[in-house]
């Protein structure tokens, strides 16, 4: 009787935990299934999660603080030409940009977005980021709370112009030549986001379909939204997808790049060009008419940041990574014979040229003297001189590159002893009279 009992309030335990956990899921995506109690158990069972939060924000820096390894202590500054960036960190509950002059190390102009107005649409997590930041010629700047829904527009005094919250805006911020905003983004609702499914074979999963979005930078009004499962369906590029890394983010959408240059051979003024760093492909886009134009794939994995070089050539950030979403598999196996290592020491700047349908690394032996390697983001920009800008994300270092080596070598110094900031995609200038 005894053991049938214990079963008993076994299974009435399974059970009240099984109901437990629906109803904190469905709180927690913004449902109210349990009516006025929404609010109490969607706070309740966030407890754990908070304890963490507050130990980690007492006992150890939030990620956007990196600790400053002993061989980047000291910088090097050899520049003999202005250049500016602008870059954005976060410091407790503020978030600065800053307009900086490397070759002085002096900051020229800093605009502040207080926790306070983003906390006005959503909450803000410990570690959130808002990149990039854009300068606009009448010292505006226009920066998205990344992987939450706001884009938004500061005036040269940091007030507030415009919030566009229609999408999740993420990744790279570009502008056409009419002046309008082009980047990556995803449909949400109340900040959750709303994914296709995918069935295979009677196996159904979600996942997350990124768009292509283009913004009025005036008025922050949408003026074109694209599904990229559309794109890819629309012009038959289905065995394309089925190479993604990832199942629940097949896309990973991270630069849309507009061709802002006369017409060439190759392409036309309008066009757009695409990073998906989970297939590992460049694709040359045409919204006029909504074909895929080309697809550019190669000696490159996990790539970020394209750019349009010349009306023949384009470059883009070869992150170099190797896929890490693996599921290993208990299989029967003899003793092993031997172990091979497989290292990445590097990313790179790898150049496709049209005209020969070929890469070319730029300035290879820097980044594998220096070690330049990060995983997830990272930027380049070429200067008017032929000197190359480099932003290491992962490791939070800023470099400047040529024939003859490192011409800078920086990162963003913290108010916490022995750590820095972490950049968020730096804009690069080498005139700021306009």
């Amino acid at each position: 009787m005894k053991t049938l009992r214990k079963f008993a309030l076994f299974i009435i335990g399974i059970f009240i935990l099984m109901l437990w956990s629906g109803i904190v899921r469905n709180a927690a995506l913004g449902q109210r299934a349990a009516g006025p109690l929404t609010g109490p158990i969607k706070t309740f069972s966030e407890i754990p999660s908070n304890m963490k939060m507050a130990y980690n924000h007492f006992f150890r820096a939030p990620q956007y603080y990196l600790k400053t390894n002993a061989e980047d202590v000291n910088d090097i500054n050899n520049l003999s030409y202005n250049l500016y960036g602008s870059y954005t960190y976060r410091q407790g509950d503020q978030y600065n940009v800053e307009l900086k002059n490397f070759k002085t190390n002096k900051v020229i102009k800093t605009w502040d977005l207080p926790i306070e107005i983003l906390s006005e649409h959503y909450e803000v997590g410990q570690n959130d980021r808002i990149y990039p930041a854009k300068m606009m010629s009448d010292r505006d700047v226009i920066v998205s709370w990344n992987e939450k829904p706001g884009l938004i527009r500061l005036d040269s005094s940091s007030n507030v112009k415009w919030f566009n919250k229609d999408f999740i805006f993420h990744h790279a911020l570009n502008f056409d030549h009419k002046g309008n905003i082009w980047m990556p983004g995803v449909k949400h609702e109340e900040g959750i986001i709303v994914p296709k499914t995918l069935s295979v074979d009677g196996e159904k999963t979600d996942y997350r379909d990124d768009l292509v979005l283009s913004v009025d930078a005036k008025t922050g009004k949408t003026l074109y939204s694209k599904s990229l499962t559309s794109i890819f369906l629309e012009n038959d590029l289905d065995e394309l997808l089925n190479k993604a890394t990832h199942v629940t983010d097949p896309f990973h959408l991270n630069d849309v790049q507009p061709v802002v240059i006369d017409s060439s051979k190759y392409f036309k003024k309008g066009d757009i060009f695409l990073s998906f760093r989970h297939l590992s492909a460049v694709i040359q886009f045409r919204p006029s008419t909504d074909k895929v134009i080309k697809v550019i794939d190669g000696p490159f994995t996990f790539q970020h940041d394209v750019d349009i070089l010349s009306d023949s050539t384009i470059g883009l950030f070869n992150n170099n990574s190797a896929a890490w979403d693996v599921n290993f598999n208990k299989n029967e196996f003899k003793p092993s014979n031997g172990t091979i290592q497989r290292k990445i020491t590097h990313s790179n700047v790898l150049i496709y040229n049209f005209e020969t349908d070929s890469f070319k690394a730029l300035y290879e032996n820097n980044f594998i003297e220096n070690e330049i390697y990060t995983g997830a983001e990272g930027l380049f920009e070429f200067l008017p001189n032929g000197d190359m800008f480099v932003e290491e994300q992962n490791s939070g270092l800023l470099w400047v590159l040529n024939k003859n080596g490192v011409v800078l070598k920086t990162k963003l110094k913290s108010d916490i002893e022995g750590y820095h900031y972490l950049p968020n995609w730096t804009t690069i200038y080498t005139d700021i009279n306009f």
